[in-house]
């Protein structure tokens, strides 16, 4: 149980560093498609909206990764037990065992 619970506070000081930096480059992201949709109003660049239309697609990528690491879901670490030198693994396929085996004997 504390695993758990140090797992779940390292996710949560990681994640908010990580929002931090990503926020900071979404308001930079923000605040240049304003800038060049002035610019492009004055100056009627269609360029410049398209190059508005990137921005803002990026800045809706940002926002996406924001919100999913901002999520509850906690991925645990898989703890794996090891036994004579050798790691023991539930989902380990019954052929690799066999070929182990093979090598293994073999040197």
């Amino acid at each position: 149980m504390e695993n758990q619970i140090f797992r779940m506070k390292e996710l949560k000081s990681s994640r908010e560093k990580t929002v931090k930096k990503l926020t900071k480059v979404l308001n930079r992201l923000v605040n240049l498609e304003w800038e060049l949709c002035a610019v492009a109003s004055k100056t009627n660049d269609n360029i410049s909206k398209l190059a508005i239309k990137s921005i803002s697609e990026s800045a809706s990528s940002i926002q996406t990764a924001i919100s999913q690491l901002i999520s509850t879901e906690i991925n645990y670490k898989k703890e794996k037990n090891i036994e004579v030198g050798k790691l023991k693994n539930k989902d380990e396929n019954p052929k690799l065992q066999t070929l182990r085996k093979v090598v293994l004997n073999k040197k």
